[in-house]
């Protein structure tokens, strides 16, 4: 099933080199322009090398970048306006909410208001664990990308130690 995204999970994960699991996992991820231009076209101008793997994966058919619709749009205007997210995330719910497709968010504003809206939610550090779950990468993979991913954004040290606890558990 696919699942959108915002930007900084695609980022985040393209930094890490693991871009890909999205593809194995969700076999499509939808993205409005607002995330094609916060992590392409922004990016290629700082020259981010993550943007061009990005950019890859959209010429390649499995990031679909998708218009919204006017009525999309005044939704995302008031998103912005009235619950204090950025336009990436503001884009990432309303196509979850219109697509009835999961969401990828790591902003806590954001994923209150997947929830609120019953959109099923998860996060770049789960979606690293449901592909340890899955067999896509080992525990000693997700122990590492987990360490990089705190290079890359911030992450509270006890989400990584429960995420750590529950992979061993699923070791046993």
């Amino acid at each position: 099933m696919p699942i959108t995204s915002n930007t900084s999970p695609i980022i985040a994960l393209a930094k890490i080199g693991r871009l890909m699991l999205l593809k194995d996992l969700y076999s499509a991820v939808v993205i409005s322009q607002f995330v094609k231009v916060e992590s392409v076209d922004r990016g290629k101008e700082l020259g981010a090398p993550d943007a061009l793997e990005i950019e890859r994966s959209i010429n390649e058919g499995w990031i679909k970048v998708v218009d919204l619709t006017r009525r999309q749009n005044q939704t995302v205007q008031r998103l912005v306006s009235e619950a204090r997210i950025g336009f990436g995330e503001a884009g990432a719910l309303t196509i979850a909410r219109n697509k009835k497709i999961p969401v990828i968010l790591d902003d806590k504003e954001a994923r209150a208001l997947a929830k609120s809206w019953d959109l099923g939610h998860t996060s770049t550090v789960m979606v690293l664990f449901e592909a340890f779950v899955k067999n896509l990468i080992s525990y000693d993979d997700l122990v590492e990308d987990l360490a990089k991913l705190t290079r890359v954004m911030w992450i509270s040290a006890d989400v990584i130690t429960d995420v750590i606890k529950r992979a061993k558990k699923v070791v046993k």
